[in-house]
Order: structure tokens, then sequence, then C-alpha cells
């Protein structure tokens, strides 16, 4: 999921925004988690999405003060990927999202996306994570997309990819426990 923020985005507009995997700010907009300043406490999760996106102390800091800050400076601070003028916000989001959906395997981004997020949601040690991609690993290689993605890259060609979520998904499995 990429975030098109192409305006102001305050409390609420940018915690919603932090949910998602990629964001696309406008560099002269406003941004900013103010709760606090109006007596109540950030929301949608705020609290660990920061922290992970950034760490403790730029998450301590946006939560705690409140200030608003600018696009340029939301992807200083690791909140936003990239900071545009806005006009290109959307233009710049899109073709991101067309050049996953043209060159990207759907089973292998879904895989990578979920592993992505597991890790930081389940907290995985290093070691566990290594275990959980190898498995993975081993689920999309020798499968059609491989070949596929492998023949296109040596003809210079776009990958036609045949995986589909609705009918090839199967759950990740749990990972190793740490002894």
């Amino acid at each position: 999921m990429i975030a098109a923020v192409n305006g102001h985005a305050i409390g609420i507009g940018l915690t919603i925004a932090l949910q998602a995997d990629m964001r696309i700010v406008a560099d002269d907009a406003k941004y900013g988690v103010v709760q606090v300043r109006r007596g109540l406490i950030p929301d949608c999760m705020s609290h660990w999405t920061l922290a992970r996106l950034t760490n403790l102390g730029v998450a301590a800091e946006v939560l705690l003060t409140g200030r608003t800050f600018n696009g340029t400076e939301a992807v200083t601070l690791g909140i936003a990927n990239r900071a545009l003028p806005a006009a290109k916000v959307l233009d710049h989001a899109l073709e991101l999202a067309r050049d996953i959906a043209a060159n990207v395997a759907p089973m292998s981004a879904a895989l990578c996306k979920r592993l992505l997020w597991d890790t930081a949601i389940n907290g995985y040690t290093p070691r566990q994570v290594a275990w959980l991609e190898t498995q993975l690993h081993h689920r999309v290689m020798g499968t059609d997309d491989a070949g596929e993605g492998v023949a296109a890259f040596l003809d210079r060609r776009s990958p036609r990819f045949t995986s589909r979520l609705s009918a090839d998904w199967k759950p990740l499995p749990e990972p190793e426990p740490e002894v």
C-alpha cells in the first residue's frame, strides 16, 4: 500500500498514512501527530508504527511534542519515503505502484510484505527471520514465476507472472523457536 499525501495531514490524517508500506508526501505541506496538544493521545497505532519506522527518540519527539513539520523533514525523520512538490506526489505514487504491478511477481511481493510486517509485529529474532526467509525462498524457487522472472530479465522484456494470491497463497510457517 502506498500513501500519496499531497497536502496537509495532521493528527489522524498522518496516523492513518503511517499504516501504509510507503509514504510519498508533499515537500511543503504540514504533517504532525498533534493530539497531545489537544488534550488527547495519538491514535491508529502511531506509538507502535512510529517507533518502528524511525526510532524511539524520533517517535517520542513527534508524539510527545505534537509539533508539525514539513514533508522534507518527514523524510529526514524516516516517516516518509519521499517528499516531492504536491503536484507530483500522486503521479509518483502511481508510477511506483505501476512499476511494482508490472515488474514484481505477486506472490513474491505478498510473501515479502507479510514477512516484513510479521517480523515487526512479532519481534522475530534475526535467526528466526533468516529461517523464515529460507523457507519462503524455497517456496518460490523453481516456480513458474521464478523461471519467468529470470527469462524476462535475460530477454530484456517485461515479465508475465502467472501466480495468483487467490489460488496459490499458503500461510507462512511459524518460525522455529529460539533455543
